[in-house]
């Protein structure tokens, strides 16, 4: 009807998903890039969630548009609550199998010959499953079964599993262990942003022709976002209506009050008089400045009394970097072994490349824990803030948690219990107390910020105790636990894990360099003096150098990489936690710019220097410390060292077992029906 008037070749906001449209925003890229990821690895399960309309299907037809049909045979259900006899028989049917009158052994052993015949004519088969939150545990199960397929060494049969947030619910129970094991990625549709939004509109109006007829004012696109919350779906239906609407009005300008009129409208007819809230980042970023605001206003003795946000819901353990990840295992560890305990989910919040070194000592220590992984792009800190703030506020919305964990205080930690307190939700704190030198620097800001939202605080040391109790925060809700990642470093010595390699075939004597910290390119200079430094160093002593991809690249787009060349400095690649562990207890000494790191080395009794190598303390006094140390020799040097060393203290017996510890803490805690400060530790 419209599309004549305005010139356009065919209707530009079908409901209907084609690949035609397709538009790459960053989360649909993002998940896009997931599936083929998967194709190319061509075994286990991808997993993909989204809201209803956030246009899972049309992402995957533009798969399947992709693939070779010669190497690929794809097959698609759509699941409506198929049980374990309803999906063998579909996946047969979508297949091209004949099942006529076949029992459940004989369907199965059909299927198994067709998909190994596949493989003979040099084609594998993927099954791909809609609305997959349908899905009985029972179907769940017999897809795992039919994973096990084998010819050789290559799996018959990859299958993607897509639905709607429930099917995270479903995946996360614990029947689904052995399930989570054989998924190999897994990725959240969320709605798009304001600019999307924008983008997006443009995008499927000139697939059609549009010439800007009829055009839209900036506001309007304020507006449709808003009324959308930037869900494709719910951005197609009220498009389709404004083009409609303009026509009819014989208008060629579709402006904020034409979209507010007729977004009214849609909502009335369908008896939704609410407002629909925009999901941008501007959105929980706006948010987050209240609760900041109201966070630093609280009263220093403020009463804490709310009940958790949901009886029987789980309790989120959310950890944001490698070290942190290592302690809250230690927690999780100690919280599974207990039936009174609350479900527990496991929250990542980074790159997974961050993570990923731990999984060998988290499956060494028997963790059985469902695991969530919010990957942060790049950007300033505040927008990786908002985009964690959002992600986060999903996770709080489809688990309703008892309660929240944190641990450190690094901005993700701090919008997450930013998220948690304006839910309702209990927050809990780890690693509470301990003070930076600099109270301006940034994890100062959030630990302080962090004490004043925090219901339950534990905390390491008697130091970082006395300063929380003399910051008014009660000794009812302090706990003294003990240090989590010594904990850690005594299981992971005790391991004998460590795989052949870089770590057993090194005679002991070395030094170990981990570096952490990015470096920016005002620390060139210092970077370079320090690389110098360590060459002279390596005529002494050689030197073990663990260096993650991403700083390797940056000593090449500074120049500097070439100057390890001829040293006695092998660079290997980043170790798993255990090697790890194992690398620092046969080393001579230890040079390290992490706390973490330093402090591992201390368990391990260790001389580690700690070097401070971040932006604006270039060539400072760890710089004119390694000068000192090179221009010592044999056990001077190593003085030199162990006098920049604290030793580690043996544990008192309060401090022994502190993942016990704060297990029994929480789990007391969590079983209050209303919290206040009279809460016994």
């Amino acid at each position: 009807m419209y599309e004549s008037h305005f010139g356009l070749s065919g209707p530009p906001f079908s409901l209907n998903p084609d690949p035609e449209f397709y538009f790459q925003s960053k989360g649909h890229g993002h998940a896009l890039s997931y599936l083929r990821f998967g194709v190319h690895q061509g075994e286990g399960f991808v997993v993909v969630t989204g809201d209803i309309g956030a246009g899972k299907t049309t992402l995957v037809r533009t798969l399947l548009s992709e693939l070779d049909a010669a190497k690929i045979v794809a097959a698609q259900i759509v699941s409506t609550q198929l049980d374990a006899g309803d999906l063998l028989r579909s996946v047969a049917i979508s297949f091209g199998i004949a099942i006529k009158e076949l029992t459940k052994a004989e369907l199965i052993a059909s299927i198994e010959a067709f998909l190994t015949l596949l493989v003979t004519q040099g084609r594998r088969a993927l099954l791909i499953i809609d609305e997959a939150q349908n899905l009985h545990l029972q179907a769940i199960e017999e897809l795992r079964m039919l994973s096990n397929f084998q010819l050789g060494n290559h799996a018959l049969l990859q299958s993607f599993l897509v639905g709607q947030p429930e099917l995270r619910t479903l995946l996360t129970s614990k029947p689904m262990e052995q399930f989570r094991q054989r998924v190999i990625a897994s990725c959240h549709l969320g709605p798009m942003e304001r600019e999307e939004t924008q983008r997006y509109v443009e995008h499927r109006l000139h697939k059609v022709g549009w010439s800007d007829r009829p055009r839209f004012e900036p506001v309007a696109f304020d507006r449709i976002h808003a009324a959308t919350a930037g869900v494709p779906r719910r951005v197609n239906m009220l498009c389709s209506r404004l083009l409609l609407s303009a026509y009819l009005a014989d208008q060629d300008v579709i402006d904020e009050a034409m979209v507010d009129a007729v977004s009214d409208e849609a909502r009335a007819e369908v008896g939704d008089s609410a407002v629909v809230p925009t999901a941008s980042h501007a959105e929980p970023l706006a948010t987050g400045h209240a609760a900041l605001r109201a966070a630093v206003h609280a009263p220093l003795h403020a009463q804490r009394r709310r009940p958790a946000l949901s009886a029987g819901g789980p309790m989120l353990c959310v950890a944001a970097d490698g070290a942190d990840d290592i302690k809250m295992a230690m927690l999780l560890r100690a919280l599974q072994q207990r039936k009174e305990a609350p479900p527990l989910v496991h929250v990542r919040i980074g790159e997974p490349a961050e993570f990923t070194p731990n999984d060998a000592f988290l499956a060494r220590i028997g963790l059985d824990v469902p695991t969530v992984e919010v990957e942060v792009s790049a950007g300033t800190a505040a927008a990786r803030m908002a985009e964690v703030m959002r992600d986060f506020a999903r996770l709080v919305e489809l688990h309703k948690p008892a309660a929240v964990v944190v641990i450190g205080n690094s901005d993700a930690a701090l919008a997450c219990a930013l998220v948690a307190d304006k839910t309702g939700c209990r927050v809990a704190h780890l690693d509470d107390g301990r003070r930076g030198a600099n109270r301006r620097d940034a994890a100062e800001v959030n630990r302080a910020l962090l004490w004043r939202i925090a219901d339950a605080h534990c905390t390491p040391d008697r130091v970082a105790y006395d300063a929380l109790v003399a910051d008014g925060a009660g000794e009812s809700r302090v706990l003294l636990t003990g240090d989590l990642l010594s904990e850690a470093v005594t299981l992971a010595r005790s391991s004998t894990a460590a795989e052949p390699g870089v770590v057993v075939d090194r005679k002991p004597g070395y030094c170990v360099v981990l570096v952490k910290s990015s470096i920016d390119m005002d620390d060139r200079h210092y970077l370079a003096e320090l690389l110098a430094m360590l060459r002279k160093l390596s005529r002494d002593v050689p030197i073990v150098w663990p260096m993650s991809a991403g700083f390797g690249a940056q000593l090449e787009s500074l120049g500097l990489r070439k100057s390890l060349r001829d040293a006695n400095i092998d660079v290997v690649k980043p170790l798993g936690y255990i090697e790890q562990v194992a690398l620092l207890g046969g080393a001579r000494y230890v040079l390290t710019d992490s706390q973490d790191v330093h402090q591992e080395a201390s368990v391990l009794d260790v001389p580690a220097l700690l070097l401070e190598m971040r932006s604006g303390q270039a060539g400072g006094a760890p710089a004119a410390l390694l000068g000192d140390l090179h221009r010592r020799q044999g056990a001077d040097a190593l003085n030199l060292l162990r006098s920049q060393t604290r030793t580690q203290a043996a544990p008192l017996p309060h401090e022994l077992h502190p993942g016990e510890r704060i297990a029994d803490h929480l789990t007391r805690w969590i079983g209050v029906e209303e919290l206040d400060d009279t809460l016994a530790t």
